[in-house]
């Protein structure tokens, strides 16, 4: 584990690293040189893991910075960060991308209507509340629920019931929680249709300061606090739980 320098605001930054260096597949593609090179953000973060941080951010910077995400000169969104990194890196975006279809059910005839889609995160935009279990979370996005005002095209009848449905299971599922009041209990073992995930890494906010805490895999590793500079050894047994969690990356076991 190492620490990375803050430049001008750039905590989200280095938050946003951080989780993404705790995935074992990254890890192996940059301590074995396996780097796009005609990629510049690619380079560059082989660069930032083969110093341990001493080069390569400026460089970074300036390949990710755009008018909405100040890299090196302000203050940014790691959630927006990780994204823009699923957008440019192919390896990245296959590791995490999944596929969702939501389904339109007809109350009154049964017309059913299914479209499909692939997304990189899984929101948590329509729960609120405090302490709310993760499986909590996940069930009541893909609970049905209905919808008086929708008129079938078939019978021309109004009420509906929609639902939206996980399709696939990827390598690493990440969540996103909203910057509301809402609080998520989360766990380090995680169970989706019977696969099973360990959390390693979590990205936190407070309003003015971006930091995450991190473990390598497999589980069991030591926690580490990651806050730009710090990397401090938080203790396999000092489970990282934070009202201040705003992504989740968990890490698919295959067994």
């Amino acid at each position: 584990m190492f620490g990375l320098h803050n430049y001008n605001g750039s905590c989200w930054v280095n938050a946003a690293l951080q989780s993404f260096f705790r995935i074992p597949e990254v890890q192996t593609r940059y301590t074995e040189g396996q780097v796009d090179k005609k990629n510049i953000i690619d380079v560059c973060l082989a660069r930032i893991w083969k110093s341990r941080g001493e080069d390569g951010l400026r460089d970074f910077f300036e390949a990710v910075r755009t008018d909405t995400m100040p890299a090196g000169r302000g203050i940014g969104d790691s959630h927006e960060l990780l994204q823009y990194l699923c957008d440019k890196l192919p390896f990245l975006d296959e590791m995490c991308r999944f596929k969702i279809a939501h389904s339109l059910k007809c109350n009154t005839c049964g017309e059913k209507n299914i479209t499909h889609d692939s997304v990189i995160e899984f929101p948590f935009d329509c729960v609120e509340g405090r302490n709310i279990p993760l499986s909590n979370c996940i069930a009541k996005t893909v609970e049905p629920y209905t919808i008086d005002e929708w008129v079938c095209e078939k019978c021309k009848n109004s009420g509906g019931t929609r639902q939206q449905l996980i399709g696939t299971f990827p390598k690493c599922m990440v969540f996103h929680a909203p910057l509301s009041n809402t609080s998520i209990d989360y766990s380090s073992i995680l169970v989706l249709n019977k696969k099973k995930y360990a959390l390693s890494s979590v990205v936190c906010y407070n309003g003015a300061h971006w930091w995450t805490y991190g473990r390598n895999m497999p589980p069991g590793s030591s926690w580490y606090v990651l806050d730009d500079q710090s990397a401090r050894e938080h203790g396999p047994k000092q489970f990282p739980r934070s009202s201040n969690m705003r992504l989740l990356i968990y890490y698919r076991l295959d067994e």
